[in-house]
């Protein structure tokens, strides 16, 4: 029998672990079978591969019984295995095939006496490629990591207690009476129910009602069970750093600290950022985990004026100073360097009734914190109104959410469409090939009765807050930076919703709520007017200017009003 045939259906055999395509390609590069020249081989069954490697005496010795015109390769029952991963096994095989196919055929009358000469031959090619491993040996190519999601909710300003109002342990004073807690929240309590949950509490939290206040216009404090009972609703992210944790001195500062140690030990929070018995603890990155992934959380906030002392210190109580530029760049700077997979950064900042984002806001929050930082999600509030959202480089900024439930707070719903509602933001992620969460859908839901018993507000109420929100995005556009103002649609229910471009192909929750979103609402001729007159001109932020232009809403005619957006009287919002 042909030598070379031999040799096909011989390492056809043995290279069965490494792929029954390298057989085939040999087979195929010898070409047709030669003539059999007087082969004294009797006609026996063709030998079937082994599943396991085979034994390469037996094969050597099987020589003879070998048929003079095996059937084609293509029809045999080879087994269906791995084809090698490794380029070291394709480069060995490609070396000997070669090396086999130049062994000379044997004239008819020699064949008998090189018998033994080829077969030696055969054999030590045949050793080395038996060497290869089977594919269960082969290191195989690391799998992908598993596609993550992440749900979070963030809310604005929350208070268990209005100015100088004694604290206890049932619920809050409102209209003279006391407001179980329950009763404050019944109505949001099914919108809290992210990951992780986010509020900023405005307050101080103590158990005594001894503590002198600080010389201010506005001191809040709230019984730790108010802040339990939120907890228990599922807060599980607090910011203190704010100009009200501070309302009675160093030692209500500290009285707040130990008391949200507590509630974290007890399991209902994983987190509470701001205030610090130092400078070191106020500056913090706090790391959580949620499954198996790990989130980082930061948080700054303006120091009230003429109150230096409320500025954490290496031996003093106090919160890292939104205005401190040496600050501001330690809190983001500590951030960012924590191990995680997301990082949120909790900013009380702005200027209170102020709907549009202030120029240093932008500097502060885009430029530093996102773009100089890469901090993920920017949580902003303390202006007591809704400012615009946008995403930079992947990453969001929320500029304001206003309040979200604050017994201290005055009703707000006498203010206009621009200003009379709060916002409760859900935000999904997913995440990427490297294993970054990623923002892939928002819903925003605006809020009413913030001062009292917070609710979602009705629909076609909440359809024209919509409205507002993409018409504050129109602010944030920048061509130089690639920030785009966040702009929703409205549902059926009035809340909007954002999906990131592809979200309503992914699978689970996030492809069901983006399935079908065709883009945001545009606004009639009609609507815009009306959101423009309630807001006011929204420019382009002075530190945007001479980067890029930005569209414009048509401008309102009154001074009065545009007066307002920049002169609130801070003594409405307890701004002292």
């Amino acid at each position: 029998m042909g030598l070379l045939r031999r040799l096909a259906l011989g390492l056809a055999c043995v290279t069965a672990s490494s792929g029954l395509a390298v057989a085939q390609d040999f087979v195929i590069a010898t070409g047709p079978p030669p003539p059999v020249i007087n082969s004294p081989t009797t006609a026996s069954p063709a030998l079937r591969p082994a599943a396991v490697r085979p034994d390469r005496d037996s094969l050597l010795k099987a020589d003879d019984a070998i048929p003079s015109q095996p059937a084609p390769l293509s029809t045999m029952a080879l087994p269906a295995v791995e084809r090698p991963e490794t380029k070291s096994a394709r480069r060995l095989v490609k070396r000997s095939l070669p090396k086999l196919a130049l062994l000379p055929l044997p004239p008819a009358a020699k064949a008998a006496e090189a018998r033994p000469r080829q077969r030696s031959l055969v054999k030590a090619r045949l050793s080395r490629l038996a060497l290869l491993p089977l594919p269960s040996d082969l290191p195989r190519a690391a799998a992908p990591s598993p596609r993550r999601t992440l749900t979070l909710t963030i809310a604005g300003d929350l208070g268990m207690g209005g100015h100088m109002q004694p604290v206890r342990g049932d619920g809050a004073v409102r209209h003279g009476g006391v407001i179980p807690w329950r009763e404050w929240t019944e109505r949001i309590k099914p919108l809290v129910n992210g990951d992780l949950n986010f509020a900023n509490l405005e307050t101080a939290v103590m158990v005594r009602n001894d503590l002198r206040a600080e010389a201010k216009t506005f001191n809040f404090r709230s019984h730790p069970e108010g802040v339990r009972h939120m907890a228990g609703l599922g807060f599980n992210l607090i910011s203190t750093a704010n100009n009200h944790s501070m309302d009675f001195g160093a030692a209500g500062a500290l009285e707040t600290v130990d008391h949200l140690d507590r509630i974290q030990a007890e399991g209902r929070l994983k987190a509470h950022a701001g205030l610090g018995r130092n400078r070191d603890e106020a500056g913090r990155a706090h790391v959580v985990e949620v499954g198996d992934a790990k989130v980082a959380f930061s948080a700054v906030g303006i120091v009230t004026g003429g109150f230096p002392l409320h500025r954490a210190g290496d031996n003093r109580p106090g919160q890292m100073a939104y205005q401190s530029a040496e600050d501001f760049a330690d809190v983001t700077r500590r951030l960012s360097a924590a191990p995680a997979a997301y990082r949120i950064l909790s900013v009380h900042h702005g200027i209170e009734r102020q709907v549009q984002s202030d120029a240093v806001a932008i500097r502060k929050l885009r430029h530093e914190a996102v773009l100089g930082r890469g901090i993920d999600l920017v949580i902003g509030h303390h202006a007591h109104v809704v400012q615009g959202i946008e995403i930079v480089n992947g990453k969001v900024i929320f500029y304001g959410l206003g309040n979200f439930l604050h017994p201290g707070m005055q009703n707000m719903a006498f203010m206009g469409l621009c200003r009379d509602y709060g916002l409760f933001a859900r935000l999904h992620l997913a995440t990427d090939e490297t294993g970054h969460f990623r923002v892939r859908a928002i819903e925003a839901i605006p809020l009413t009765e913030m001062h009292h018993k917070v609710a979602a507000m009705g629909p076609s109420q909440a359809a024209e807050r919509v409205q507002v929100l993409n018409y504050l995005a129109g602010g944030l556009d920048s061509v130089a930076t690639g920030a785009r103002g966040v702009r929703f649609a409205a549902r059926a229910d009035g809340t909007g919703l954002y999906c990131a471009e592809g979200a309503g192909d992914e699978p689970g929750k996030i492809g069901q709520l983006c399935q079908g979103w065709r883009g945001p609402d545009v606004a009639t001729a009609s609507q815009r007017s009306r959101v423009a007159s309630a807001c006011g001109y929204i420019s382009q932020p002075p530190v945007e200017i001479a980067r890029g232009p930005a569209s414009r809403p048509e401008p309102v005619s009154s001074r009065r009003q545009r007066r307002a957006d920049v002169e609130p009287p801070p003594s409405q919002f307890g701004g002292n």
